[in-house]
Formats: structure tokens, sequence, C-alpha cells
């Protein structure tokens, strides 16, 4: 007897078109569009997916968009007739701030954003995102965190403790050839320890780049609560990833139990920091 799915999840891995926004918009929907036709419920872009990102804040700035503006409308209602629920990342503009953001849009309509929690030069120009809102598609709890937050315990345990049972994190990994990096990003084990801390499902979705001196061998996958890769994409392979999430593996209790842990003992770690 097949399992009954609760939610189906997508994450697209590909190379991002970096300082055009109109022609990384069509690639978007073309992309949400095959996502819709396989009746996927939320689809996850890479981080910065519509922006691009830039080691120079003036070309993020330039490369940026107003949330509260016309031009957002516009990329909204390009998205009208599609179901599925788009996780798209971009480069915000809020008056002189610029943020790594995520925003939720679902058919047409802006839902939210997420912005980036955390960072390092030559992108500490981003002003620093302390929300951490949660969506709800279906009667599931999902959050997101991007890239670099969820090398750290906090950005996943606050949505984990807010309800969130599956969370999307859109990645642009972006290093050397030479950096221990490129084993962290095959071997996946920050995406497996926050998935199982948590007792959440983990999305992934990465970009791919093949420099001279850099590359993203493209880290996408979807990793359930216990911690194993159910869906993993081929490194320097665009494609996009689909999955079923079972309702029989979200389990309340047992997510309660993995994030709050023995009182005693957390106790006995509260004073030791």
């Amino acid at each position: 007897m097949p399992l009954k799915t609760a939610l189906k999840v997508a994450s697209y891995q590909g190379p991002v078109i970096e300082g055009n926004i109109h022609k990384s918009l069509q690639l978007a929907y073309e992309i949400a569009l095959e996502a819709n036709q396989m009746r996927v419920d939320i689809l996850l872009l890479p981080e910065t997916f519509l922006s691009g990102y830039f080691d120079d804040k003036e070309l993020a700035r330039k490369h940026s968009i107003d949330l509260q503006s016309a031009e957002f409308q516009d990329i909204c209602d390009y998205f009208q007739n599609i179901e599925t629920t788009i996780i798209l990342g971009l480069n915000e503009r809020d008056n002189d701030n610029i943020y790594n953001s995520a925003v939720v849009i679902e058919n047409g309509k802006y839902l939210g954003r997420y912005r980036k929690a955390t960072t390092y030069p030559p992108y500490d120009y981003y002003t620093l995102g302390r929300d951490f809102p949660v969506f709800s598609k279906k009667g599931i709890t999902y959050g997101i965190v991007i890239c670099y937050d969820i090398t750290f315990l906090e950005p996943a345990r606050i949505l984990a403790s807010k309800g969130a049972q599956v969370i999307f994190c859109p990645c642009f990994n972006k290093v050397s050839r030479q950096s221990p990096m490129v084993h962290h990003l095959t071997s996946k084990n920050h995406f497996i320890t926050r998935a199982t801390e948590n007792y959440v499902w983990l999305v992934v979705s990465d970009t791919i780049i093949d420099e001279e001196n850099y590359t993203c061998p493209g880290s996408s996958c979807i990793v359930d609560p216990n911690g194993y890769i159910v869906a993993s994409s081929q490194i320097l392979t665009p494609n996009l990833l689909f999955y079923n999430l079972p309702s029989s593996s979200f389990n309340p209790e047992k997510q309660a139990k993995r994030i709050h842990g023995n009182k005693e003992l957390n106790d006995i770690l509260k004073s030791l920091i």
C-alpha cells in the first residue's frame, strides 16, 4: 500500500544568471511551470537566484529589488498561473539596506520573506535578518534558512521551535577549488546534522559553478528527519529533484524531544556557556 503524501517538494540545481533579472525570471518561470505540471506543492530555487551573488555592494544594490515596488509586483504577477509555492532568492533593497532574502510566492501573491541571518567577507555588506517567519502549506509548517545559516545551530533550531516541520535552504556555495569546504559540500554532513537534531525535513537547492579557480559542485539534496539523504543531485549537473514527503514521517512528539532534550542536562549545558 503506497504511503500517503503530506507534501510534494522540488529543489532546483543549476547555474545562476548573474546581473540579469529578466532572464533569471524567465528561467525561474520555466522551472516553476515544470514543477506545477508535476503537481509540486513547494519549489525551492537557489540563493539570490533572481539577482546574482556579488562580491561588491554597489553591484548587489544595482541588481536588487524593493519588495514594495511595482517591479516586485510585476515579478509576483509573472507566477499568477502557478499553483506551486515558489521560494525565490534575491537581493532585497530596503532604504539603505541590502538583504540576502528569499521570498515566498503563491499564485502570484507575495506571502512573506526570510532575510539571511549570517554572513562573512566579502558579503558582509548585507544587513542581517533577525526574523524567522514560518509558513504553512496543506497543514505542514515550514521555514527558510539561507546557505551559511545552516552551518550554525540557532537558525534551524529557532524555526523548529516555532513548529517548522520542513526547512528549505537555498544555497550559493562558491568556493576555491582548494578549499576543504568542497568535501564538506559533497559529504552534506552539515545538512544531515541540522535535519537530525531538529527532526525536520531539510530541502537544499544549490547553484553550479565550474570556473578555473572557483567551483560550486552543487549540494542539492533532500534529507529526512532521521538524517537519511533520500534524494541528491549529481555533482555539476543541472536538474530538478522531486520527493513526496509521507504523512507518516511527521512526528511532533519526537521532534519536541529532539529540540528540547533532557531538561536536567540542558541546565548543565547552559551553565557552561
